[in-house]
């Protein structure tokens, strides 16, 4: 009770209020599992064995839980009954499973424990051959990172596995504390003494993003018949080295190597974030690692690698084609020449031999400038091959970008023909290639509609192939809400015609209920890189907005992936003015459906698509009612200073050519010029539209302090819009922890539901 003069204490409400209908919607869309992973293999002369690996986002422990099914697939499966998959196994605390060629082994690798980096369990059949526990001294926590590290790589009799991992610590921390004189009576260590503690070593670069206080990748070769682990040696020095894949002859690696120190940009001494960043250069190196026995000769004993790719730039993701006689690998020279961090890659082919590669590189995909056609190939646009990509010695499945979908490629290796073999005729899906064998394919396709599902192809080189889902016995329904929700979902994509370029063609994903009966509040959402697409492929945050009445525009304006190189290169020194306008094309053009209430319009976005939509409602203030940035650049003459990518502002705001010219550690009045033109703070006195800002407190590639800034310039003004901000202390750049997520689009609603309803 009060006592007398005191106000009773206010009662102070959780936001947002009134979500919790909202909130159950978006629990059961969260649940619904992805497939991040396929092995597909020979089981009988009548079935195919196929592995699959799931993840499903785990809310209250704010992870990622992973699990794994087996079944029995009927060589010619016509789709006609369900397939029987084994119990669930859930791959607790597992960083890397790793399954070899033949099936007969697996590499499970788990986490640290008890002063070890990891485990390595070693299985055959049913049973653990042998567990290694590798201590921290020997290497650091293993790279699984799909970049650096797919997984392991086993020589072609299974008796080594190459894999990933930090290299160790190049000298010991020092420990403090806890000195006395020594007593000469035996071991001092077991003696009464003060405590100790340990101190710091010398700083160390990393790369960036996702990298923060990992040492470099390192290749590391486990013997299997000896049980012996050893690094690899002879490679370049002050360099990270990854992607390891094994020669024909099982004697040598042929690995990927990131030099520290970016020679594309001379006058960026620093080491520069990877993480989405294609323009690193990098080449393939091969070495020989001997097996450890008596008859060693010195240069088995000190090999030294030799570079194979010294002509190019950029040469990554080596695979060798079944036969042998070939290495395949992708280029992203447009890339790493350019600057820009996202291109068109070039797909490439060194001949090889016993002794080696035996001509120079050709190409067998070239990088494609410009479409001639709606249904023209646009180019190759993928970070890396997949795992094991052959369909046979000739044919090689990729999945990549095809403008505003993703779709299943399959190239002949010897005339560099490239065909789409996944559908593109019926609901606009996405595709994306998860495992092959014996001439079948198996896939992940999913809608806007349609959650992530498993498709098979059992004849892909047949002429007139046919996909049939593969449903499995036994699944569990969608939640009720979810499957109300689903069927309801319809996509289009609306073809729009650039303002100052219209032969460079600018799409749009409109996402919206079937059942329209009426205009309804609209989100333009401008996807973020700015070199990256959004496809037609399922998410859940975008069915939960939908579901809620309203319709999604995702904007893919020039410069995104998957419409050809003339188109990505068209949109650096043009930033806030190209993309800005495709944007505002891509909205009139959805309202020109008749669909889109036009006094109901907010904008979301992330990343680059946060500094358009601070760029929209700056430039266009009229036109939106609210926004939502997440880790947004708002301020380029900041981010140069505190970005892991210092090298984006410069090539983003001046162009390739002018960019690579003015880059460097300490910019110009010039260039601070430049960026304050281009940047949403620059605008922020004319924004009338209420903001709602969500960052993440480890974020390297667009530190909040960016978006602080900007916050605090509109704070300034006299009236200004309402704004919330959340940050999340353990996010990094992309927001995508599953608790930071379901708030995230949680908190949209709730922001959409004030201002646009």
């Amino acid at each position: 009770m009060a006592q007398a003069g005191q106000q009773p204490s206010e009662v102070v409400h959780a936001e947002p209020q009134g979500m919790e209908e909202e909130a159950r919607l978006l629990t059961s869309l969260q649940e619904i599992p992805n497939f991040s992973k396929c092995w597909l293999r020979s089981a009988h002369a009548d079935a195919l064995s196929l592995t699959v690996q799931y993840s499903q986002r785990n809310l209250p422990g704010n992870s990622q839980r992973k699990y794994a099914q087996t079944m029995h697939v009927p060589k010619g499966f016509s789709g006609d009954h369900k397939v029987t998959p084994s119990f669930p196994l859930e791959l607790k605390d597992v960083q890397m499973l790793s399954l070899s060629p033949s099936g007969k082994r697996t590499l499970i690798v788990r986490g640290a424990s008890e002063g070890n980096s990891c485990s390595l369990e070693v299985w055959m059949g049913n049973r653990v051959t042998k567990e290694l526990f590798v201590p921290k001294k020997q290497h650091g926590g293993v790279y699984n990172d799909g970049w650096f590290g797919n997984g392991a790589a086993w020589s072609p009799d299974e008796s080594r596995l190459a894999y990933v991992a930090e290299a160790p610590a190049a000298s010991q921390t020092p420990s403090w504390g806890g000195l006395v004189k020594s007593s000469g009576e035996g071991d001092d260590k077991d003696m009464a003494a003060p405590k100790t503690w340990t101190g710091q070593g010398e700083w160390q670069e990393d790369w960036g993003e996702l990298n923060v206080g990992k040492r470099p990748p390192s290749l590391f070769v486990l013997d299997l018949k000896r049980w012996s682990l050893k690094p690899v040696r002879g490679l370049p020095p002050d360099s990270s080295v990854g992607q390891p894949e094994w020669t024909p002859d099982g004697l040598s690696l042929v690995c990927t190597v990131w030099f520290h120190k970016a020679h594309n940009f001379p006058t960026m001494p620093q080491r520069l974030g990877i993480v989405y960043c294609m323009n690193r250069p990098c080449s393939l190196y091969s070495v020989r690692i001997p097996f450890t026995c008596k008859n060693n000769t010195p240069s088995d004993l000190n090999p030294q690698a030799k570079c194979l790719t010294e002509a190019l730039l950029s040469a990554a993701s080596p695979k060798f084609a079944p036969g042998g006689d070939k290495l395949i690998f992708l280029s992203h020279d447009a890339a790493a020449s350019s600057g820009v961090h996202h291109a068109t890659a070039a797909l490439k082919c060194l001949n090889w031999s016993k002794e080696g590669a035996q001509t120079a590189v050709e190409t067998v995909v070239e990088v494609v400038d410009s479409l001639t056609s709606d249904d023209a190939f646009p180019g190759l646009y993928l970070g890396a091959l997949p795992e094991s990509p052959f369909l046979d010695s000739n044919t090689l499945i990729v999945t990549s970008q095809w403008r505003s979908s993703t779709a299943i490629l399959a190239i002949s290796l010897d005339s560099g023909n490239v065909q789409r073999i996944s559908q593109h005729d019926t609901d606009r899906a996405s595709w994306a290639f998860a495992a092959t064998c014996q001439g079948a394919v198996v896939a992940v396709t999913s809608s806007a509609r349609q959650p992530p599902n498993l498709q098979i192809l059992t004849q892909a080189a047949s002429n007139n192939p046919v996909w049939v889902p593969l449903a499995f016995e036994g699944s569990w329904p969608f939640d009720k809400a979810v499957e109300q929700a689903l069927p309801n979902m319809q996509h289009d994509i609306l073809k729009v015609k650039a303002t100052n370029a219209p032969n460079l063609p600018v799409e749009a994903v409109f996402i919206t209920h079937k059942d329209v009966a009426s205009p309804r509040p609209t989100i333009l959402m401008p996807h973020g890189g700015p070199h990256s697409c959004y496809p037609t492929s399922y998410f859940s945050g975008y069915t939960f907005l939908v579901s809620l009445g309203y319709n999604l525009v995702l904007v893919n304006f020039r410069g995104s992936t998957g419409f050809g190189e003339n188109s990505i290169q068209s949109l650096p020194g043009n930033i806030a003015t190209n993309d800005v306008l495709d944007c505002m094309a891509c909205l009139q053009a959805a309202i020109e459906t008749g669909m889109v209430d036009k006094d109901k319009v907010g904008v979301m976005g992330g990343s680059h698509g946060g500094f358009l939509t601070g760029n929209l409602v700056g430039q266009y203030p009229s036109c939106f009612k609210c926004g939502v940035l997440r880790n947004p650049v708002m301020d380029l003459g900041l981010m140069i200073h505190c970005s892991d990518i210092p090298d984006w502002c410069y090539i983003e705001a001046f162009g390739s050519k002018e960019g690579l010219r003015r880059m460097q550690v300490k910019p110009t009045l010039e260039d601070l010029k430049r960026w304050r033109e281009v940047s949403p703070i620059g605008h922020a006195d004319k924004v009338t539209a209420p903001l709602f800002f969500m960052l993440g407190g480890k974020d390297q590639r667009v530190p909040q302090r960016d978006a602080k800034q900007y916050l605090a310039a509109f704070k300034a003004r006299q009236n200004a819009p309402e704004t919330r901000v959340i940050v999340f202390p353990e996010d990094t750049h992309a927001l995508d922890k599953p608790q930071t997520e379901f708030e995230q689009f949680l908190n949209a609603a709730w922001w959409f539901k004030r201002f646009l309803t």
